[in-house]
């Protein structure tokens, strides 16, 4: 098992990369005399016709109500996978993780909308710092292993997995403006229809695939954002528990294998170019200083580390759950500023919450500057308490 946390967060760390080069490209594209031909591809038409339907969405669109769902759907599989049985079977440490995710999602939520409370249109963001990026987060964490013992890595997987469930429910609960209801019944045929797949254990994956499509296609109509799809796709991709058969030869573990790297190097990058580009030229120091963007950087870097050890703390002291052993407070404090690393899900709830351009510059300044705070912040605090504990043992 702890090859495969090994595998799992070395391909994350790597995914890390390229979602990090893909919006330092947008950044510096759009800051360019080629900027005209980037916002051109970025809104670049594309239409899908079946019979008389039609679809017609800008390519940012497509990128981000549709292949994300391939993100989604690789974050349910892996989730599924782990917890029923990867390194997450041993639940000793997911009590601890739960609440430390809990508290993590309340804390920024409410400095944000500290900040914002006055603006109703500007509260409306307040789910933009509570979730972290799982991508970064164990992009630093592959970094520093030797840094870290090694049950540590199963807990900073179990908190991050948890915090992504958290903001998957957010996401689908708080962030779906308008509801229709037919299209939302042809949505439940399709969710039938995949737990009657399930529960005869049909293997194929293909049936399962193409009424995931049909999903999308009806949540989407609905009026709920795609992306929710992958997540009950997810759900019933049926996992087989046998302990004869090797985990790959399992349907979910067999697209989980396939989707993985697509997601990891060409969705989340391609996201990441899509919807990182600030135009410079049309920022003004006002914009950093917004309320907007000083509410995102304060609930990433305060909001998030405060309310995972506020929350993990009291936890503990109450003996509701066990601290991991062979983990420093101060250490845990480092891993929970890590956590203020909100880039994917930060940026993907915030263009859900703003129509205004210039709400969204403030909202991407935000999630940029409180991202590269909570991972220089985190990094240097991690190095500095394992520096200091080996002197303290010597």
């Amino acid at each position: 098992m702890q090859l495969i946390t090994k595998k799992y967060i070395r391909v994350e760390s790597l995914s890390s990369m390229f979602l990090f080069l893909g919006a330092l490209l947008a950044l510096c594209i759009s800051n360019t005399e080629l900027n005209e031909q980037y916002v051109k591809f970025v809104n670049f038409p594309i239409s899908v016709t079946l019979g008389d339907y039609s679809l017609t969405k800008p390519l940012i669109k497509w990128v981000n109500d549709g292949l994300m769902a391939l993100f989604f759907l690789v974050l349910t599989l892996e989730a599924k996978f782990l917890f029923f049985e990867g390194e997450l079977v041993d639940k000793s440490y997911l009590p601890l993780a739960v609440i430390a995710a809990t508290g993590g999602a309340i804390m920024p939520a409410l400095i944000y909308i500290l900040f914002t409370f006055s603006d109703p249109i500007l509260t409306k963001g307040w789910g933009i710092p509570i979730a972290t990026d799982t991508a970064f987060v164990l992009g630093v964490v592959y970094f520093l292993l030797h840094k870290l013992p090694s049950n540590i890595r199963i807990f900073i997987l179990s908190l991050s997995i948890i915090d992504d469930i958290i903001a998957v429910l957010v996401l689908a609960i708080f962030y779906t403006p308008v509801i229709h209801f037919i299209p939302l019944l042809l949505g439940a045929v399709c969710i039938i229809v995949l737990a009657l797949l399930n529960f005869w254990n049909i293997r194929r994956l293909f049936p399962y695939l193409l009424l995931g499509m049909g999903l999308w296609f009806a949540l989407i109509e609905t009026g709920i954002h795609g992306t929710i799809a992958g997540v009950i796709l997810g759900l019933f991709i049926p996992l087989h528990n046998d302990p004869v058969q090797h985990s790959f030869s399992s349907p979910l573990k067999r697209l989980e294998s396939f989707l993985h790297p697509i997601v990891s190097f060409i969705v989340l990058p391609l996201f990441a170019f899509l919807n990182a580009e600030i135009s410079f030229k049309e920022v003004t120091y006002s914009d950093f200083s917004s309320l907007v963007a000083m509410g995102i950087i304060a609930g990433l870097c305060i909001g998030k580390p405060l309310g995972i050890m506020l929350s993990s703390y009291m936890s503990v002291k109450l003996r509701f759950c066990r601290f991991p052993q062979g983990l420093s407070w101060g250490k845990y404090f480092g891993i929970s500023i890590l956590c203020g690393i909100g880039f994917t899900f930060s940026l993907f709830i915030g263009v859900l919450s703003f129509n205004d351009e210039y709400l969204i510059n403030q909202m991407k300044i935000g999630v940029l500057i409180g991202s590269l705070l909570s991972c220089f912040l985190g990094i240097v605090l991690l190095l500095c308490t394992a520096t200091q504990e080996h002197a303290q043992r010597k």
